[in-house]
């Protein structure tokens, strides 16, 4: 069965780079502008992992997390953000978060991060 990824992404080009990389790998993607879009349609969707960008317009990815969580308690999340800040890290692992992915990021380091966050699954 093929794996299905959720981005979400305010920024239009790494959205769309992140997207292309990963269906040729293979993957079914679904991708978001924001969290709200996303919250819309998370009853009719399936994922079997996240990645939330952490700066995102209204609901940030640490905000999302918890209602991420009410909806599919086991599924990976992981959070993409420029920040290498201790307390962004504390924050996001404390709100769900099983994986933090820094930018700017390799697609090496996507698919490592998948690999980790599919083999904890």
């Amino acid at each position: 069965m093929m794996t299905t990824i959720i981005i979400v992404d305010d920024e239009i080009e790494l959205r769309e780079n992140l997207q292309d990389l990963l269906e040729f790998k293979g993957y079914e993607v679904i991708s978001y502008p924001n969290g709200e879009v996303m919250l819309e349609q998370i009853d009719t969707v399936h994922s079997d992992i996240f990645l939330l960008d952490y700066q995102l317009p209204g609901l940030n990815g640490i905000e999302l997390m918890p209602r991420i969580r009410e909806k599919f308690p086991h599924v990976p999340i992981g959070l993409v953000t420029a920040s290498s800040q201790p307390n962004t890290r504390e924050e996001a692992m404390k709100n769900g978060a099983n994986l933090i992915i820094l930018k700017p990021y390799s697609p090496t380091d996507i698919f490592q991060a998948l690999e980790e966050m599919l083999g904890a699954n």
